[in-house]
């Protein structure tokens, strides 16, 4: 019931009065989408590493193969509320993938559907349009024959992972994985499986939740769902307030833990516990006999459950494998 009173709280506050009074005098600051694609509010562009200044503005009915020689592994950015292409989870991840893995980036642009502050209906209802975009995407890039569903890879940070689930509604062929960055709760907490991010849209599908208990969501959505320092109910070294403004810390955590995992050579090491709940309950030791596993790029895609962790305060955040128990020696 308290997450419900919230969610109700921000769809509120989200599309009040003083949306309506400024919708006078700024016409397109809320818009809806129209139904078809492709669209010309939602782009696509084409990174890699020699090009990361200089993208390529792809057509989704006509992908070229040249674009993407040499042929590498496809990585998908999805942006969320107030995102465009370079911000969450770009500005986190992109060039960090480019410049240490051997893949080509995708990041979709949709920023004129999900403008600060038209959240709720706009954004939410303009989301399964970008997804049906995506997939159009998608499908014209396996039906060119340039990528296998196997070598494209979602990543969706807060309504971006909710688009990359419900792209799973109009793909042709499901994809081998996606992941989830706290994907966005207020106006999905009460949506239909098939509405939001869910285990049966790709093979694999992993998921970080950094503010499930305020913008995310604190159920399992995924194969795999990771929770960072959820005994403290907040990120650590996170505060509301940056630049005496509020700030976020804990959603946007995700996409930096996740950054940080592709080079990290300490890793984000955690353990596996039946769920949120044997976690609170300190149940964890019946799953002792679980394998640890890395929250990030290279989890474990036989990964399957909820797992747990805990992080530094500053970065770099990952703290590397898991201690069962140390071992004093005191000499005589």
């Amino acid at each position: 019931m308290l997450r419900l009173r919230i969610e109700l709280i921000l769809l509120t506050l989200l599309s009040g009065s003083l949306l309506t009074k400024a919708q006078v005098f700024l016409p397109e600051l809320c818009v809806f989408a129209e139904q078809h694609c492709p669209n010309s509010r939602i782009s696509f562009w084409l990174y890699k590493n020699n090009t990361r200044e200089q993208p390529t503005l792809l057509d989704p009915l006509n992908p070229l193969a040249q674009h993407f020689e040499p042929r590498l592994p496809l990585k998908i950015l999805i942006h969320g509320f107030i995102g465009n292409r370079s911000l969450t989870p770009n500005l986190e991840v992109r060039d960090v993938l480019l410049q240490s893995q051997p893949v080509h980036v995708v990041s979709i642009d949709y920023g004129s559907l999900v403008r600060w502050p038209c959240y709720y209906p706009w954004a939410v209802q303009n989301a399964p349009i970008v997804a049906k975009c995506l997939a159009q995407f998608v499908d014209g890039l396996l039906d060119a024959g340039i990528y296998t569903r196997d070598h494209i890879h979602l990543i969706g940070f807060s309504l971006g992972a909710q688009v990359a689930g419900m792209s799973a509604n109009y793909l042709k062929r499901k994809l081998k994985r996606i992941t989830g960055l706290d994907p966005a709760g207020p106006g999905f907490m009460t949506a239909w499986s098939h509405e939001k991010l869910d285990s049966s849209d790709a093979d694999f599908v992993d998921v970080i939740h950094t503010d499930p208990f305020f913008f995310s969501l604190l159920p399992p959505m995924g194969h795999a769902d990771f929770y960072p320092n959820l005994e403290h109910f907040n990120q650590l070294g996170c505060s509301y307030v940056s630049k005496w403004r509020f700030y976020n810390c804990n959603h946007y955590r995700a996409a930096i833990y996740y950054g940080e995992s592709i080079q990290s050579t300490r890793g984000f090491w955690s353990q596996q516990c039946g769920g949120w709940l044997d976690f609170f309950l300190h149940r964890c030791s019946r799953y002792s006999h679980m394998s640890d596993t890395q929250m990030g790029y290279f989890v474990s895609e036989n990964a399957t459950g909820s797992y747990f962790l805990t992080t530094h305060e500053e970065a770099p955040f990952a703290k590397g494998p898991l201690i069962d128990f140390e071992m004093t020696v005191i000499g005589v």
